[in-house]
């Protein structure tokens, strides 16, 4: 199949908001499936790309589907669509900080410091000692978490528009992953409460300008860190850890040296010498592959800096355009898992089975539509 295009892309979403409007009219459960199986059509299909726009109004479907979803089916489990994408944008913040980490290893000690100011502010804020796990958040401790993060990542990004500097960045990279993470905003003493999707779309769209503005200086560093880095072999590893181990192994080596042949010893002794021979080279032997297990271990290290480095400058190539495309699918894939689709396909039932082949005959005659030079696609709403 071809991937869809925009105008494809927004007639489906069009015809899911008609749906879901005549759901919020009038709860019926073949509209319903008319829903989840037009939107898992569209999930399945192969995509060219998505926007913010329809990331957005995919997240408002899913958000009114919210309180229909639990009227209608019985599916179990907690359904958190919003959450799966702040989820998914707090993955993105993680793993571009981390990469950056191999460029830049101060950035840890700046973490370390902003964890520690922020600590400092949340007890003076608070009057309690921030717990990370355990603990359920009051109102005011909310606030301040997010309050601090979000003043802290604002000014790092201010100082580094303003000044160029790349301890500036440091911070800026040091906060991102904090800041995407908002549990502490979600969780009260009840449950989970889903987040609003204008809440989730200011939050890709404020990390997406943060990342426009730090990444060619991301970019930059990348690939001096890659120009400069040195290409490691074996042989150069091993000329730096086996000096660490040569006066032991001289010395094991040196005391088997002395050590009589067990044919030149009465033979009373040779058992003895044999046994001390024995267990001297079991000595140099533990020794040797000690030393050849750092080696290892340093190589292997080398080549993970080098991996992560060649990664973070894939990464920064085209970044957030790729950060919209996961947006996007993962705002258009929360849609069909609104119910558990294959048990309902087992259950056998007629309007489940009618709505699947709605829903397939709205994808086919919009595709037709489509190719043909002219036409114009206008499947028939299903369900009732």
């Amino acid at each position: 199949m071809d991937a869809l295009t925009e105008p494809e892309m927004d007639a489906i979403l069009q015809q899911l908001e008609t749906l879901v409007t005549a759901l919020e009219h009038d709860l019926s459960a073949p509209t319903f499936y008319a829903v989840v199986l037009l939107a898992q059509a569209c999930a399945m299909a192969k995509k060219a790309g998505y926007t913010l726009a329809q990331s957005r109004r995919c997240l408002t479907l899913a958000q009114r589907m919210l309180p229909l979803r639990d009227q209608l089916t019985d599916a179990g489990g907690r359904w958190t669509p919003l959450r799966d994408v702040l989820e998914l944008l707090q993955g993105e913040a993680t793993r571009l900080a981390t990469l950056y980490g191999v460029v830049r290893p101060a950035c840890s000690k700046v973490r370390r410091a902003l964890q520690q100011a922020f600590r400092t502010a949340f007890r003076q804020a608070t009057g309690k000692t921030y717990q990370t796990y355990g603990f359920s958040w009051t109102a005011k401790e909310r606030t301040t978490i997010t309050r601090f993060w979000e003043d802290a990542l604002h000014t790092a990004c201010a100082r580094f528009q303003t000044t160029g500097a790349v301890e500036a960045l440091d911070e800026v990279m040091a906060c991102l992953p904090v800041w995407a993470d908002r549990h502490h905003e979600r969780w009260s003493q009840q449950a989970w409460r889903e987040p609003a999707a204008k809440d989730v779309m200011a939050m890709v769209t404020e990390y997406l300008r943060v990342c426009a503005t730090c990444l060619g200086t991301v970019a930059e560093l990348t690939h001096a860190a890659v120009a400069h880095a040195p290409v490691v072999e074996r042989a150069q590893v091993a000329q730096e850890v086996e000096p660490q181990y040569a006066a032991q192994v001289q010395a094991l080596q040196g005391q088997l040296s002395a050590l009589p042949r067990p044919k030149d010893t009465p033979k009373a002794q040779q058992a003895q010498v044999r046994k001390q021979q024995t267990h001297l080279n079991q000595e140099l032997q533990a020794l040797l592959k000690a030393q050849e297990a750092e080696i290892t271990r340093r190589l292997k290290r080398h080549a993970n800096a080098q991996h992560k480095l060649d990664t973070l400058v894939k990464t920064v190539s085209g970044y957030p355009d790729s950060v919209v495309q996961k947006v996007g699918k993962a705002s258009i894939d929360v849609l069909p898992r609104m119910v558990w689709i294959y048990d309902y396909d087992r259950q056998g039932e007629e309007i489940w089975r009618a709505a699947k082949r709605e829903a397939r005959r709205f994808m086919r005659q919009l595709r037709q539509a489509h190719a043909q030079p002219g036409a114009v696609a206008a499947p028939a709403a299903s369900g009732g």
